[in-house]
């Protein structure tokens, strides 16, 4: 048995991705779930190597992005740049998003 079919409940065949995935978007309440999944998967691309090498996207909910930020300087950072980063997310994946809540990442 592979890990997947671990996974599986019996006699339940596999759900699709798209499924899947539509789901968790839609209990995050995002109304354009194309842009929400180019969001995600393209943060590089949008935000540029600089942002996202310290700030990851985490969560998406009734338009409010919660992203993570590596150091608290760059919450501050995060802040001043607020505006100017939400009209580039706008222009490559629509409104989705209104505004950031900024969490600092936990040391482990």
């Amino acid at each position: 048995m592979s890990f997947y079919e671990d996974d599986i409940p019996p006699g339940k065949p596999p759900r699709a991705l798209n499924e899947v995935l539509g789901k968790v978007l839609r209990r995050m309440r995002v109304s354009d779930q194309s842009s929400a999944i180019g969001l995600f998967s393209g943060w590089r691309q949008i935000v540029g190597d600089t942002i996202a090498d310290h700030v990851a996207p985490k969560r998406l909910e009734k338009r409010v992005l919660v992203v993570e930020v590596d150091d608290p300087a760059w919450a501050t950072q995060l802040k001043f740049l607020e505006s100017q980063l939400i009209a580039t997310l706008r222009d490559s994946v629509g409104d989705e998003v209104e505004s950031l809540e900024i969490r600092v990442r936990r040391s482990r």
